[in-house]
């Protein structure tokens, strides 16, 4: 009888062992999953690095793009056609320059590309006036030259702003390269001044109407340090 028991009690506590062995450490719910995850209270909101979640738009952006939508057409494939040439001349002059990046601050580089900014402006507009405005890109607000580039999006003129209320799109963004450096040169030394560079269209708020671009602009990420420059603005 005692050895009859003694098995039961055994074979309990080797059941028992078992169970806990076998259970899984976390808690599994069945059923729909709601919207508080297993992590904390924060919300799934459905979006991806490769898809982030658009922000809403603020009130200057809701004016900027109702402006937007009653300029004349070919006054804003101009200005972008404008912008883009008119910083790469920008860029190009810049890095030509011959001066030593680690001697410039954000201070001394704003001041060197509103140097070169009215001579950029003729040379764009003389080769400009060469070209078929029907062959210019159709407008189109680069927004990814945010993360590709780190261009500023969606901001005022921080030189040269013109006496009104406005927000200046990015509509182009490229790496910048020195043009008369070999080609064993590594690509970090062929940036010497910039390391990237963004052209900008911007329109007035509160006004829409036609002739709503009051201001084409630059900008540029520094090579020496990577602190963003602009934009510095001027007249379409």
């Amino acid at each position: 009888m005692r050895r009859t028991v003694r098995a039961r009690v055994l074979a309990c506590g080797l059941a028992i062992s078992v169970g806990y062995s076998t259970t899984p450490g976390c808690v599994i719910r069945l059923g729909p999953i709601t919207e508080e995850d297993t992590t904390g209270n924060e919300t799934d909101t459905g979006a991806t690095p490769e898809n982030p979640v658009a922000p809403e738009p603020t009130q200057e952006e809701e004016e900027a793009a109702e402006a937007l939508a009653q300029v004349d057409p070919e006054q804003l494939v101009l200005a972008q056609a404008k912008a883009s040439l008119t910083t790469a001349y920008l860029v190009a002059q810049a890095e030509s320059s011959g001066i030593d990046p680690s001697t410039l601050d954000e201070a001394a580089l704003e001041q060197l590309m509103q140097q070169y900014l009215p001579a950029a402006a003729a040379s764009a507009d003389a080769w400009l006036a060469t070209l078929d405005p029907a062959t210019f890109p159709a407008w189109r607000e680069k927004s990814e030259c945010e993360f590709d580039e780190g261009c500023a999006s969606r901001v005022p003129c921080k030189y040269n702003a013109p006496p009104v209320r406005h927000l200046c799109f990015v509509t182009d963004c490229g790496k910048s390269r020195c043009s008369i450096c070999p080609d064993w040169v590594s690509d970090l030394l062929k940036s010497l001044v910039l390391t990237s560079w963004c052209a900008y269209v911007c329109v007035e708020l509160g006004k829409p109407s036609q002739t709503s671009v009051v201001a084409i602009g630059a900008g540029g990420i520094s090579a020496f340090k990577g602190y963003f420059v602009g934009p510095i603005c001027k007249d379409p």
